[in-house]
């Protein structure tokens, strides 16, 4: 049981890039969970979801990757997007994408995945249920969505072509992956995963303390109400309800689960959900941290030294667990 930590070193040229893309995302909206903003950034994603799977399926399939898309059972149904690999795929990946909760699909997480499947990975992307106050969906069923998602992967393992199962998330996907993976243990059914990648991931719903004091300069976010952004995911708790593990997994026990890599960016405001998360996760299991300087949440969408290095660094963390 131990953790590992590794701070990532840039040239100048490489840090100059990454100032760059900071300075732009200085000026950029902040993302907020409430109101208009919502219903009309998913439309918005609804429309690019679908622009997007136009332009990289096709793309897929001329490297090789084909596209499914198939439906758990149950009462909801959830989608599921699987790129399948040429040939016999090396691993099962059940992807959980990111965006706040609020925003994002399993199809705009396509040109994150493609790295995944080009090095003959099958990726299980989930599609779901977003938040929205006006038709009263909230965090439990995201959750939801996310564990029967698993269940489907973890019985349709064999038909996917293969005996090895990762859990990856990214943002608030990295909540739910790490909530999956603690479903798992309970259900006995963890023994399939030989690890979780969690990138720059959420696990405490109540806010730590660099949450609560970030500030107006905050990239990505808007920092003075980045707790209260939380907090409406489940409305109906307090500060110390938002703390239980059903919905914070920093609280959880963590005995039980597999080797986990968490990477995280330095410019984050959740950058220390991650320092969290990683501690404790490798006083009961494995871990590695990937401390990432000079950037902010998000950082694989940004493209540059970051993300190249990021992709990489999963890949050979995936790689050395085969």
């Amino acid at each position: 049981m131990t953790l590992r930590s590794h701070l990532v070193e840039f040239a100048p040229p490489q840090q100059a890039a990454l100032r760059r893309t900071n300075a732009v995302l200085a000026r950029a909206p902040r993302l907020r969970t409430d109101g208009w903003r919502i219903d009309a950034g998913q439309r918005l994603s609804l429309w690019l979801d679908a622009a997007a799977g136009r332009v990289t399926t096709p793309r897929l399939r001329k490297r090789g990757v084909t596209v499914e898309i198939v439906q758990t059972d149950g009462d909801h149904p959830v989608p599921l997007r699987i790129l399948h690999p040429t040939g016999t795929p090396r691993a099962v990946i059940l992807d959980i994408h990111g965006g706040g909760w609020v925003l994002g699909s399993a199809g705009l997480n396509d040109r994150l995945n493609a790295h995944l499947a080009h090095h003959g990975f099958c990726v299980v992307s989930v599609d779901y249920r977003l938040l929205s106050e006006r038709r009263q969906i909230y965090i439990d069923a995201a959750i939801a969505d996310c564990l029967a998602a698993a269940y489907w992967t973890v019985t349709n393992v064999d038909r996917l072509g293969a005996s090895t199962l990762f859990l990856a998330g990214e943002s608030a996907g990295g909540h739910l992956a790490a909530l999956t993976a603690v479903a798992l243990r309970d259900q006995g059914l963890i023994d399939l995963v030989k690890g979780c990648v969690f990138t720059y991931g959420v696990f405490d719903l109540s806010g730590t303390e660099s949450v609560r004091s970030a500030g107006p300069e905050t990239l990505l976010f808007n920092g003075p109400t980045m707790q209260a952004d939380l907090a409406r995911l489940a409305p109906d708790r307090d500060e110390a309800a938002l703390r239980q593990p059903d919905v914070s997994p920093l609280y959880a026990d963590l005995t039980g689960l597999p080797p986990a890599l968490f990477l995280a960016g330095e410019q984050d405001p959740l950058f220390e959900d991650s320092l969290l998360m990683a501690t404790r996760w490798g006083e009961a299991s494995d871990a590695d941290l990937i401390r990432v300087p000079e950037t902010p949440h998000g950082f694989l969408h940004f493209g540059g030294p970051a993300a190249r290095g990021a992709r990489k660094a999963i890949r050979t963390w995936l790689n050395a667990r085969l």
